[in-house]
């Protein structure tokens, strides 16, 4: 076993509490960087922190719990290289200001009896969790455009969280392996494609709108 062998089954062994805090940091980085940071702890820390937690435990529980309806033993695993990859970029993505974001820190491993794992049941765990960020980010976008809040702070982390949310809903539906995106697409061409229309519009055109 070489060592890239051994660091990816410690990775996979880890505690699914720390596998999670591990992934969150690994995105979390991305707003991290000197010009974040120039702002504050609260800022520059940790709202980049909270927001990722936000996109990113109830994207996968939403993969885990789904699976586990269908019969599917399931848990969220981290790949140390998965980690790494996504550590690397988005840290060098904080520190230069370049704002593109990866997330391959890790997945949600679904073990089903034989037979189990069907198309259906594929399609529709993959789908739970871009699904679940684009709930978290409409919900965001409704409180900041319909409650008047008035503390900048939380106005700030409203609207990170809409836009960690919508990117992750988008990135992973990308239908390229591993992301959710080619699972969702074999399941059901349709639901893939709406999903990606709208995850796109989320994305980018409230820039120019608010």
């Amino acid at each position: 076993m070489s060592y890239i062998d051994y660091l990816e089954w410690r990775f996979r062994n880890l505690n699914e509490g720390l596998s999670f805090l591990l992934a969150i940091l690994s995105l979390a980085v991305a707003f991290i960087g000197p010009h974040y940071l120039k702002n504050g702890v609260i800022v520059g820390v940790l709202i980049p922190i909270i927001t990722a937690t936000t996109a990113i435990i109830p994207h996968e529980i939403a993969h885990r719990q789904s699976a586990r309806n269908y019969g599917c033993a399931s848990r969220f695993t981290l790949s140390f290289k998965g980690f790494l990859a996504t550590l690397l970029i988005n840290l060098i993505s904080g520190l230069t200001g370049f704002g593109f974001l990866v997330f391959v820190s890790g997945y949600t491993g679904i073990f089903c009896r034989f037979g189990l794992m069907t198309k259906d049941v594929e399609g529709k765990t993959a789908f739970a969790g871009p699904l679940t960020n684009l709930v978290i980010a409409i919900l965001s976008l409704l409180s900041l455009l319909f409650i008047p809040i008035s503390n900048i702070y939380l106005l700030y982390l409203l609207a990170e969280i809409f836009t960690f949310n919508s990117y992750v809903a988008f990135f992973n539906l990308i239908p390229l392996p591993p992301l959710d995106g080619q699972k969702v697409l074999r399941w059901n061409s349709a639901i893939w494609g709406i999903a990606l229309i709208f995850a796109l519009i989320l994305t980018f055109v409230p820039y120019y709108v608010l």
